[in-house]
């Protein structure tokens, strides 16, 4: 299963890390495992990383955190990725799970 975790205080997200495998498939047959990760390193992607962000991005593991992460256009994007994350687990929440910390 794969597992997100978010920290949000007053409506603002300060950590998100997402982590394991879905196991719904097959190894490069696992759709849920695909769109997670895009989700994840396409977000990753588009957070503006100059301003204080801590990131780390391994197999099975994705993490974004720090001050900057609380800019205006990182919380649009952050909170997209929880969106589109929770939209998945709506039809596969055998395999994925989105919790606040």
């Amino acid at each position: 299963m794969i597992e997100v975790n978010y920290l949000e205080n007053n409506g603002i997200i300060s950590k998100l890390e997402i982590s394991g495998h879905a196991n719904y498939d097959e190894s490069g047959k696992d759709i849920v495992c695909s769109a997670v990760s895009a989700i994840g390193v396409g977000g990753i992607n588009a957070l503006n990383i100059d301003k204080n962000i801590y990131v780390k991005v391994e197999k099975g593991y994705i993490l974004a955190e720090g001050e900057g992460l609380k800019e205006h256009e990182n919380q649009i994007v952050i909170k997209v990725m929880l969106i589109q994350l929770k939209t998945i687990e709506a039809s596969y929440s055998k395999y994925l799970k989105v919790s606040k910390w």
